[in-house]
């Protein structure tokens, strides 16, 4: 999708939280809470209001795997569109507030107003990146490699997200914090492991070893990125453009 002049794209951006002409509801998720499982009805599409969520499955033998985490402004539900059961569960990281649009109503909006349907349309290509991405990490790359190009990843969608969906007065991305002018995540480490597929005993030793040399350092308020640089050299780091900044 090539890129379209700022003018062009502040003329036709959509509110994700209050779409022309559709009714809406809010959705308010306890830290831990489910929003919907793997196979129950879906009925609305959702946009995460404020909060850190994250969608998942969960295999056979129980194991957890979170397909992709969902920051302000990220729709989620989507299958909504073309399934009538959700393939997969939403959970919340944090306390989150989620807009719940009916699905018909928010089909119908789609064929009436083009940038909302430009919007969803990009919403889907930025989810494909960073799948892809990570998909190609399982198979090609080590274990510090993808956990510092998640770390980085998770870095620049916070930062973007704060931006454009800057949360109101006397509310916080308790996971996601910029402290000191270092940006900081709190995230379990159960939560790296089950995105990346690793073991959370892996997770642990790499992420040790990335404080040795460096580039995060433990703080109250979790990882505090010390060397951005750093991580991304180890990443490969080659951004998610054009939807995020590369920096």
């Amino acid at each position: 999708m090539k890129a379209r002049s700022g003018e062009a794209q502040a003329s036709e951006r959509v509110d994700p939280f209050s779409i022309c002409r559709i009714s809406s509801s809010v959705k308010e998720l306890d830290k831990s809470g489910v929003l919907f499982m793997e196979g129950d009805p879906a009925q609305h599409v959702y946009v995460v209001k404020s909060g850190l969520c994250f969608s998942f499955r969960y295999h056979e033998d129980g194991r957890r795997q979170i397909i992709d985490l969902a920051f302000p402004g990220d729709f989620v539900g989507l299958e909504a569109l073309t399934q009538e059961q959700f393939v997969s569960g939403l959970s919340a990281l944090t306390p989150a507030e989620l807009v719940a649009y009916p699905v018909d109503d928010f089909t119908q909006r789609c064929y009436a107003e083009a940038a909302l349907s430009r919007t969803l349309v990009e919403c889907i290509a930025r989810e494909q990146v960073i799948l892809t991405k990570r998909l190609v990490g399982v198979a090609h790359s080590s274990a510090s490699q993808r956990i510092a190009h998640f770390l980085l990843e998770v870095r620049v969608r916070a930062l973007t997200a704060s931006e454009l969906h800057p949360v109101g007065a006397g509310a916080e991305n308790h996971c996601l914090l910029s402290d000191c002018g270092a940006f900081t995540l709190n995230l379990p480490q159960a939560v790296i492991a089950d995105t990346l597929g690793l073991s959370i005993v892996h997770v642990s030793r790499t992420l040790s070893k990335l404080k040795d040399d460096g580039l995060i350092e433990d703080s109250p308020a979790g990882l505090r990125y010390m060397n951005v640089d750093g991580l991304k050299a180890v990443a490969q780091w080659e951004g998610l453009a054009p939807w995020f900044e590369a920096s």
